[in-house]
């Protein structure tokens, strides 16, 4: 594995926080965030707050930051108070790698967030495992992250392979209610590496549940016309349609659809473009009847906690800062369960104790997890279709979701949803 670990590092060198973290002799202990002099967690907050995804950075930003306050404000944990600072990948693998360093080595953080594109944690991570500090990401979904047998790295997110779970799971589990009877099912996506994921993972999982795969259909990403393809799905004639887009793609395809009058009783995407606002304020009434899988529905659950987000922030919580929140808290009681047993919090109790963590239903203090999952624990090395993961939360998953008069609302699982499902999708 180090050598793996030397050519990651290597390659991205030439290719150009509710805090954490210990008790050691050089940190700045004597005055906390709010000055009491307690004693101060850093968590090295590492996400893209320039460039072309610095509007999701900076929402994962507010997560974080709101979530740190709270604690805070409520006294801290166990003498501890939380701080963050914050490192800016541009979006880019080989910045990560500095701004990681950065971070460990001259901040001296205790554990580093981030960092939102799944090829960019995929990187940074590996400087947490160089220099044995946690690593943890709340969004990032690629399989390949926890692959790697890394000790120090830990992921939050559901996975590509949890989201094709779920909503396959949600039509057979919607058919066998309502008592539909859907057998069928085509799959429309990009022909980038994620649209091949999208196909295998659909693949799998409708095998599991009893859905034939009738067709598969591929296009470039940021494709000038979906005409034939629409047509292909139109003669496959599924019972459910599977889709995974970008945005500019899931608008063309859309539009197509209700253009060549094909309208599947259920559509259902893998989030992505389709939770956009440029795609919900392209759509219309054409997007009513959609559904998609998504991390965090605003109302479906935590609402005093969304509330206070808003709040704060003057956003609505998505599932991006709901995941960041999420995981500061995660943190969170990992120092609380350490400092309980009067044990040092630093980067190796940290891990350890990330690594055998189980959180249920609520946190250390009573907040609730606002997740669709009631359990948060980093697994030991396990196979899932040939994949191995390690230290992924294998308890998460989605909600999914519909739109309906043209906006979200959760409809499954039953202990999320907002509305009943529509079916057929209307498409206006």
């Amino acid at each position: 594995m180090k050598k793996v670990l030397s050519l990651i590092l290597a390659l991205a060198m030439v290719l150009s926080l509710a805090a954490c973290g210990g008790d050691n002799d050089d940190k700045k202990q004597p005055d906390g965030p709010s000055g009491d002099g307690g004693k101060v967690i850093t968590i090295g907050g590492l996400y893209p707050l320039t460039g072309s995804a610095a509007s999701s950075g900076k929402t994962m930003q507010y997560g974080i930051d709101y979530a740190i306050k709270c604690i805070n404000d409520a006294g801290g944990i166990n003498g501890y108070k939380l701080d963050v600072v914050w490192g800016d990948t541009q979006g880019d693998a080989a910045v990560s790698v500095t701004q990681a360093e950065n971070l460990i080595t001259e901040n001296d953080v205790d554990i580093v967030m981030g960092c939102y594109q799944s090829g960019v944690t995929l990187t940074a991570s590996a400087v947490g495992e160089q220099y044995g500090c946690p690593f943890i990401t709340a969004n990032a979904t690629s399989e390949a992250l926890t692959a790697q047998g890394y000790e120090y790295f830990f992921r939050l997110a559901p996975t590509n392979m949890m989201f094709l779970r779920d909503m396959v799971e949600f039509c057979k589990s919607y058919s066998d209610e309502k008592g539909l009877d859907l057998k069928t099912a085509a799959i429309c996506v990009d022909n980038t590496e994620v649209g091949q994921q999208t196909i295998s993972y659909a693949k799998y999982w409708a095998e599991q549940y009893g859905i034939e795969i009738v067709g598969v259909v591929t296009h470039p990403s940021g494709a000038a016309d979906l005409s034939s393809e629409v047509l292909q799905l139109k003669d496959y004639d599924a019972d459910i349609l599977i889709v995974d887009q970008y945005v500019s793609d899931a608008i063309l395809l859309t539009n197509t659809l209700v253009e060549q009058n094909y309208k599947p009783g259920i559509m259902i995407a893998k989030g992505n473009g389709y939770t956009e606002a440029d795609y919900v304020a392209s759509m219309g009434s054409k997007l009513n009847g959609i559904m998609l899988a998504t991390e965090f529905i605003e109302g479906s659950k935590g609402q005093a906690i969304s509330d206070g987000f808003k709040a704060f922030s003057g956003e609505a919580m998505n599932g991006h800062s709901a995941e960041a929140y999420t995981v500061v808290y995660t943190i969170a009681e990992a120092i609380y369960n350490i400092s309980s047993r009067g044990e040092e919090v630093d980067r190796e109790s940290l891990k350890n104790e990330l690594s055998q963590i189980s959180i249920k239903e609520k946190f250390f203090d009573g907040s609730e997890i606002i997740m669709p999952y009631d359990v948060i624990e980093f697994c030991e090395a396990t196979t899932v279709m040939d994949t191995e993961y390690l230290h992924t939360n294998l308890a998460g998953c989605l909600t999914v979701a519909q739109y309906q008069d043209g906006k979200l609302y959760a409809v499954y699982p039953e202990s999320a949803a907002q509305k009943d499902v529509v079916y057929p999708a209307t498409f206006n």
